[in-house]
């Protein structure tokens, strides 16, 4: 019960402490605030382009280039481009401090590019302004890439369509020599029947016109057979006549001749007498052929000739008549193949894949726990050093001791007072930075309370170290403040701790701070879970306990009467 009411006791003394409030309460929104924004540019600026960087931007190459890279740039909330007349002018601006960058677009540079040429554009920069140097050369490389990109895809797309193209237009080739070819065979096997047809009816002419000649050769020599017949049977009945008179008279005569003959022979067997029988018979005359007799008496017979001389013509066949032969084209498809795409030089890109996160990070997920932490470690330092001190100093330990309540009370009572103060200040700065900065509480907000309890109870128990060693009021605030600040200082409070070198890290190790910040970030802005907070709060209670150990081994001493 008596610890209720000393907890109650620094509650209501806490309340009514205007000056401790603001200090722990408005004192961290304004310094985060202000931390926040002027820090914010070390994360390449704001999502809200409140930090935006100033860069001028000159087209001397007076074409589309420019108006693609102000284009592109202005859709980043880090930088706020604005165009200008002149390279001199962009170097003045540089020169006189109004602004850190300045890019120059020379003459020429999209010909060059065009034509497959190098080409490069100007950064004018100033060297004391680093961050902003790198960021904005990093925004203007960026550009350049997704610029590289978007040409690279046209020319590609392009490449693709006439690729497409000259597909369709082989396509069309093949298909039109497959009906050429096809036409061909049909003009083909169509002359083939034409010819035929040709060589036929010509064969028929042939023989219809040798037929006529024959005739008509048939007819002409019948003609001139029966003229040259009649002409022959005029001639040789002529020839007949002239041979068959001296043949009657040689015949008359020879008739005459024997009976002249057998007239003598009479005559001298007459003559002879008695010897007529020695005179030899004389030789009888031949009698004359009785053909030929018939012959002479009977009229010449005409001349047999056939009535019809037959011509026997052996016509050659015609030769056939063949249609003009078709030309022998060769109406193969040619095996053309569509080329592959050339390779058109694609630079190495890079793809950032955040493990665990975002690929950025508002600069306030930094600022509202690493200051949350600074200004709740100095709360409790002053709260618990200069409150035991006070109670000390006014005599609450000796008076205590005259009572039945025990020392320990008292001093458990303010570290637990002290303790909800400090976890109601954390969660209020948590929520201010959630509503007001917009920083991420990750996907487990709950998971939050357990490093807020280990630093707070590690904060606490630190404050008691402190109000053991320290002698006097004026001596706390130097000594805890320089402890302080340098745990939060090296601990990432105020920077992320990547920045610092690699001895100071390991050295950070040792200090609560650095274990605080760790959980925070693992759960704020890596979006991990509860199981990421385990080893850090274990650490931290760690911490709490050595400390509240060596704080109430060295505040019995200073309470040990002498």
């Amino acid at each position: 019960m008596s610890l209720l009411v000393i907890i109650a006791k620094d509650l209501r003394l806490l309340f009514r402490d205007r000056v401790a409030l603001v200090f722990i309460l408005l004192a961290p929104i304004v310094v985060i605030s202000v931390a926040g924004f002027s820090l914010a540019s070390l994360y390449g600026g704001d999502s809200s382009g409140q930090t935006a960087y100033d860069l001028p931007i000159v087209n001397e190459d007076g074409g589309d280039l420019a108006h693609q890279i102000a284009e592109r740039l202005a859709t980043d909330a880090t930088v706020r481009v604005r165009e200008i007349a002149t390279r001199e002018q962009a170097e003045r601006l540089v020169a006189s401090k109004a602004v850190g960058s300045a890019l120059v677009i020379p003459a020429g540079t999209a010909a060059a590019l065009a034509a497959g040429q190098p080409a490069h554009v100007l950064l004018y920069t100033d060297p004391v302004k680093y961050l902003e140097r790198l960021n904005v050369r990093l925004r203007v490389l960026q550009t350049r890439d997704a610029l590289a990109d978007s040409e690279r895809a046209r020319v590609a797309k392009n490449i693709e369509q006439q690729r497409d193209s000259l597909r369709a237009q082989l396509e069309h080739l093949g298909k039109a020599v497959r009906d050429a070819r096809s036409e061909l065979e049909a003009a083909k096997v169509e002359s083939q029947r034409e010819s035929q047809e040709l060589g036929q009816s010509a064969a028929r002419a042939y023989n219809a016109e040798v037929a006529r000649i024959r005739a008509d050769v048939e007819k002409q020599i019948d003609q001139q057979v029966r003229a040259l017949s009649a002409q022959v049977q005029s001639e040789l009945a002529a020839r007949v006549d002239e041979l068959r008179a001296p043949a009657r008279d040689y015949l008359d005569a020879l008739d005459k001749a024997r009976a002249a003959f057998e007239k003598w022979f009479g005559d001298l067997e007459r003559l002879a007498g008695r010897r007529a029988e020695q005179i030899p018979q004389p030789p009888t005359f031949p009698e004359p052929p009785p053909d030929l007799v018939r012959a002479l008496d009977a009229p010449l017979p005409p001349l047999s000739l056939p009535a019809h001389l037959e011509i026997r013509i052996e016509p050659r066949a015609p030769k056939p008549v063949a249609a003009p032969a078709l030309p022998d084209i060769d109406l193969d498809v040619p095996n053309l193949d569509v080329p592959p795409a050339p390779s058109l030089g694609a630079t190495l890109g890079v793809e950032e894949v955040s493990v665990g996160g975002g690929k950025t990070i508002n600069s306030f997920d930094q600022q509202v726990p690493g200051f949350s932490v600074t200004f709740l470690l100095l709360g409790l330092l002053l709260g618990v050093s200069l409150g035991l001190l006070d109670e000390r100093d006014w005599g609450t330990f000796d008076r205590i001791r005259a009572t039945p309540m025990a020392p320990r009370n008292v001093l458990l009572g303010k570290l637990a007072a002290r303790f909800i103060v400090g976890m109601a200040q954390m969660i209020l700065l948590f929520a201010v930075g959630y509503f007001v900065f917009g920083v991420s509480l990750g996907p487990q907000p709950w998971a939050l309370l357990l490093p807020i309890s280990g630093i707070v109870f590690a904060g606490t128990a630190f404050g008691l170290i402190v109000a053991g060693i320290a002698r006097t009021r004026d001596a706390v605030l130097p000594l805890g403040a320089i402890v302080i600040m340098s745990m939060a200082a090296i601990g990432g409070c105020w920077w992320p701790i990547d920045l610092e070198p690699r001895w100071m890290r390991t050295i950070a190790l040792a200090l609560p701070t650095t274990w605080a910040m760790e959980s925070f970030n693992d759960l704020m802005i890596r979006l991990r879970g509860v199981d990421a907070a385990l080893k850090p709060t274990a650490v931290l209670v760690a911490y709490g306990l050595v400390y509240l150990a060596l704080g109430l081994w060295l505040f019995r001493r200073r309470l040990a009467p002498h």
